[in-house]
Protein backbone atom coordinates (compact mmCIF):
# COMPACT_ATOMS: atom_id res chain seq x y z
CA UNK A 1 0.00 0.00 0.00
CA UNK A 2 1.03 3.34 -1.04
CA UNK A 3 1.58 5.55 2.27
CA UNK A 4 2.56 8.73 -0.12
CA UNK A 5 -0.66 11.45 0.67
CA UNK A 6 0.55 13.22 -2.26
CA UNK A 7 -0.58 9.64 -4.68
CA UNK A 8 -4.03 10.95 -5.11
CA UNK A 9 -5.60 11.14 -8.36
CA UNK A 10 -5.50 15.13 -8.30
CA UNK A 11 -2.33 15.16 -6.93
CA UNK A 12 1.15 14.13 -8.31
CA UNK A 13 4.70 14.57 -7.09
CA UNK A 14 7.28 14.91 -9.79
CA UNK A 15 8.71 11.59 -10.81
CA UNK A 16 11.68 11.45 -8.50
CA UNK A 17 9.41 11.52 -6.02
CA UNK A 18 11.74 13.94 -4.41
CA UNK A 19 9.54 17.38 -3.77
CA UNK A 20 6.95 18.58 -1.83
CA UNK A 21 5.29 20.41 -4.97
CA UNK A 22 1.91 18.99 -5.99
CA UNK A 23 -0.57 20.38 -8.52
CA UNK A 24 -3.56 20.62 -7.17
CA UNK A 25 -7.55 21.96 -8.42
CA UNK A 26 -7.88 24.75 -7.05
CA UNK A 27 -9.96 26.04 -4.58
CA UNK A 28 -11.80 29.08 -2.69
CA UNK A 29 -9.32 28.91 0.10
CA UNK A 30 -6.11 30.31 -1.95
CA UNK A 31 -7.62 32.60 -3.62
CA UNK A 32 -6.26 35.51 -1.94
CA UNK A 33 -2.57 33.35 -2.54
CA UNK A 34 -3.71 33.21 -6.07
CA UNK A 35 -3.86 36.67 -6.23
CA UNK A 36 -0.53 37.69 -4.37
CA UNK A 37 1.36 34.98 -6.69
CA UNK A 38 0.02 36.69 -10.08
CA UNK A 39 1.46 39.77 -8.88
CA UNK A 40 4.54 38.01 -8.09
CA UNK A 41 4.34 36.25 -11.53
CA UNK A 42 3.71 39.47 -13.75
CA UNK A 43 6.02 42.55 -11.23
CA UNK A 44 3.13 44.26 -10.11
CA UNK A 45 0.82 45.17 -6.71
CA UNK A 46 -2.08 46.44 -6.03
CA UNK A 47 -0.70 50.11 -5.61
CA UNK A 48 0.44 50.14 -9.55
CA UNK A 49 -3.01 50.03 -10.54
CA UNK A 50 -3.34 52.78 -11.68
CA UNK A 51 -5.90 52.53 -14.80
CA UNK A 52 -9.01 51.02 -15.62
CA UNK A 53 -6.63 49.14 -18.49
CA UNK A 54 -4.20 47.63 -15.43
CA UNK A 55 -7.96 47.08 -13.29
CA UNK A 56 -8.69 45.26 -16.52
CA UNK A 57 -5.49 43.29 -17.07
CA UNK A 58 -4.95 42.56 -13.13
CA UNK A 59 -6.16 38.69 -11.69
CA UNK A 60 -7.66 39.63 -8.39
CA UNK A 61 -8.63 36.96 -5.74
CA UNK A 62 -12.61 38.09 -6.92
CA UNK A 63 -11.75 37.67 -10.71
CA UNK A 64 -10.18 33.95 -9.41
CA UNK A 65 -13.39 33.22 -7.41
CA UNK A 66 -15.38 33.86 -11.16
CA UNK A 67 -13.11 31.44 -12.87
CA UNK A 68 -13.70 28.70 -10.25
CA UNK A 69 -17.56 29.46 -10.70
CA UNK A 70 -17.58 29.13 -14.02
CA UNK A 71 -15.25 26.53 -15.16
CA UNK A 72 -13.74 24.70 -11.82
CA UNK A 73 -12.26 22.01 -13.44
CA UNK A 74 -9.97 24.17 -15.66
CA UNK A 75 -8.33 25.78 -12.45
CA UNK A 76 -5.65 24.40 -10.75
CA UNK A 77 -2.40 25.63 -8.39
CA UNK A 78 1.25 24.12 -7.79
CA UNK A 79 1.03 23.81 -4.10
CA UNK A 80 4.15 23.54 -1.37
CA UNK A 81 2.65 21.14 0.75
CA UNK A 82 4.87 21.79 3.25
CA UNK A 83 3.72 25.30 3.56
CA UNK A 84 0.53 25.19 2.23
CA UNK A 85 1.32 28.05 0.03
CA UNK A 86 0.73 28.97 -3.53
CA UNK A 87 3.59 28.71 -5.78
CA UNK A 88 2.39 28.61 -9.34
CA UNK A 89 -1.10 28.79 -10.83
CA UNK A 90 -3.39 28.32 -14.10
CA UNK A 91 -6.24 30.52 -15.41
CA UNK A 92 -7.58 28.68 -17.95
CA UNK A 93 -10.90 28.80 -20.26
CA UNK A 94 -12.55 27.38 -22.61
CA UNK A 95 -13.92 29.30 -25.79
CA UNK A 96 -15.18 29.14 -29.14
CA UNK A 97 -13.19 31.70 -31.32
CA UNK A 98 -13.47 33.41 -34.87
CA UNK A 99 -10.34 34.26 -36.55
CA UNK A 100 -10.98 38.17 -35.59
CA UNK A 101 -11.35 37.00 -31.94
CA UNK A 102 -7.98 35.48 -31.93
CA UNK A 103 -6.30 39.77 -31.75
CA UNK A 104 -8.00 40.38 -28.30
CA UNK A 105 -7.04 40.62 -25.27
CA UNK A 106 -7.71 38.65 -22.00
CA UNK A 107 -9.34 41.50 -20.68
CA UNK A 108 -11.78 41.63 -23.20
CA UNK A 109 -12.23 37.94 -24.07
CA UNK A 110 -13.60 37.28 -20.30
CA UNK A 111 -15.48 40.35 -19.82
CA UNK A 112 -12.94 42.00 -17.29
CA UNK A 113 -11.68 38.95 -15.48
Amino acid sequence: MNANPLSTPHTRPRQNRDTQIAVVPCSAKYLGQMEMCHQLAYGYTTADIVSEDDAAEALTAEKFRQHLAIFPEGQFIALDKTTDRVVGLTASMRVNLDAHDAAKSWAELTNDG
